[in-house]
Formats: C-alpha cells, sequence, structure tokens
C-alpha cells in the first residue's frame, strides 16, 4: 500500500508483529475483508479515511482472509467483513458487517478518545501553507450528506483564496444564509470585496512613489496588491496607511486592515499585522 497513513497490509506471516504486539503500544482496528465481498469494498474507505484523520491514534491492519485463511480461523471469521480493534494484544470491540461511519466512529473514540475534527484537519494544510490541499479536503467534507458544518463555507472562501473567483463566488452564492454569516462565510464576502478592487497596479505604484505621505495613495495600492493575492505586500501599505494617520477618514486604515484580516483568515501573514495594529492602537 503506497501511503504514509497508518494503515497496513497483514499476512499470516506478519500477524503477531503487525497487530498483536503492535496492539501492545498502539490500538490496532484489523479489517478482515476478502476481494469478493460487496460490503468489503464500502466499509474500507471508511475505515481508511478514519485511519488518516485520526493520525496514529490507531493503526488499521487490513487482512485478506482468502490470502490468509489462518488468522480468520483464529478469530473465528463466520462472514465479512469482520472488524476487531485490538488493545494491549487482544480483542476488546468489534462489529460484523458494513456500518456507517457515525457508528465506527463512536466504537473509536469510546476506546480512543474524541479524535481530531476532520474540518480541522483539513484546514491544517493551509496553516502549513497549501491552500490547495486544504481545499481538496474541505471539498470531500462539504459533498458529505449531509455536509459537514461549516466546510461549504470554507470551500467558498479557499476557492477565493487560491484565485478560483468564479468558482468561489458561485460557491458563496450557494450557501445558506446562516453559512454566509458563519466566519469563513463573511471571509468568502471580504475576499470577493477585495478582489471586485482588482485594477492596474503601475499607476498606484507611481502615486504611491511620489506622494508617500498620502495615506489615501497607500489604501488605494494596498487593496489592489490583495486584491492580487498579493497578500503580506497589501497588509504593509495598509499598515503604512495606519502609521501615516489612523484617524484617517474616520479610521479607514483600521478598517481596512480589519476586514483584510477577516478576509485573510490563516494566511501567515495576518499574525504578524494584528500584532502590528494592536501596538500601533496601543
Amino acid at each position: 500500500m503506497t501511503t504514509t497513513a497508518p494503515i497496513v497490509d497483514v499476512t499470516t506471516e506478519t500477524f503477531v508483529q503487525e497487530v498483536v504486539e503492535r496492539s501492545r503500544t498502539t490500538p490496532v482496528l484489523v479489517d478482515l475483508w476478502a476481494t469478493w465481498c460487496g460490503p468489503c469494498k464500502t466499509l474500507g474507505p471508511t475505515l481508511e479515511k478514519l485511519a488518516r484523520e485520526m493520525n496514529g491514534k490507531f493503526v488499521l491492519a487490513k487482512i485478506d482472509i482468502d490470502a490468509n485463511p489462518e488468522i480468520a480461523d483464529a478469530f473465528q471469521v463466520q462472514s465479512v467483513p469482520t472488524v476487531l480493534l485490538l488493545k494491549g494484544g487482544r480483542p476488546v470491540d468489534g462489529f460484523v458487517g458494513a456500518q456507517p461511519e457515525k457508528k465506527i466512529r463512536e466504537i473509536l473514540e469510546k476506546h480512543l478518545g474524541p479524535g481530531v475534527d476532520p474540518l480541522e484537519a483539513a484546514l491544517a494544510h493551509e496553516k502549513a501553507g497549501d491552500p490547495a490541499s486544504a481545499l481538496m479536503h474541505v471539498a470531500e467534507l462539504a459533498d458529505q450528506d449531509p455536509p459537514h458544518p461549516l466546510a461549504r463555507a470554507h470551500r467558498a472562501r479557499l476557492l477565493l483564496a487560491i484565485g478560483e473567483t468564479e468558482d468561489g463566488r458561485a460557491e458563496y452564492e450557494a450557501l445558506t444564509d446562516q453559512e454566509q454569516d458563519s466566519d469563513p462565510g463573511r471571509a468568502a464576502k471580504g475576499l470577493l470585496a477585495l478582489q471586485a478592487q482588482k485594477t492596474d497596479l503601475a499607476p498606484l505604484l507611481a502615486a504611491v512613489q511620489q506622494a508617500p505621505e498620502s495615506v489615501a495613495a497607500r489604501l488605494a495600492l494596498g487593496r489592489a496588491l490583495l486584491a492580487e493575492g498579493r497578500n503580506a505586500e497589501g497588509l504593509e501599505q495598509l499598515y503604512q496607511a495606519a502609521k501615516l494617520d489612523l484617524r484617517y477618514n474616520d479610521s479607514e486604515p483600521r478598517r481596512a486592515l480589519v476586514e483584510a484580516f477577516e478576509a485573510l483568515g490563516a494566511d501567515p501573514a495576518v499574525v504578524e499585522y494584528r500584532r502590528k495594529l494592536s501596538i500601533l492602537l496601543c
């Protein structure tokens, strides 16, 4: 199996080491399956998804009973799929037949404690600087029936964050009122507002060069840079405007920064400029 997730294919030869011994330190979920088994094809991907999501809280050991009949005999398997959770070298729970994800999750959390929220796990990719991977995982949650809470709003936001403006707009407009009013929904709205300000940067750059003390010029340039996805540069221009005159036009520099923070969400530059604005406000 070509994956770095905590999933292993187990044979009779590796069973003691990979299942019995390993379960003494890490719980092992044994999936006894067969190639001819229809429910196994439904259950397998669900178990693999949970193994990846919980990221090391348990190991998923997949065992083909036709290739390893001795293991099936040892567990007295009557039908497949049969799933057993081993801890300390012995089974502590399990089930027979394909089960819904919610039921499997309840069994795992009963013995392993609460798992990582799958949406948080997906958004961790964005925090690590990979919004495209975050979008891929969030989209899976958004397409579930029912969708994972807030996954659809985050999908709209992430589409806009990576520059897929039209798709992001369509996703945002399809959100419910409650989703649009959520944090990621408001962020998506903010990104749409930013991207609506796309314009030719050359004259704005020239205006700042000619009048570096102009708050209005820096605000215009900052917003245009943000519209192009040049977030750190855009925030710097808005911050410079705030440094020049924080109260300009009814505190427009502060408002522009706060709106940008809400729109950009997990962008690493937001943390830095939040801190800078806090110092300035003090």
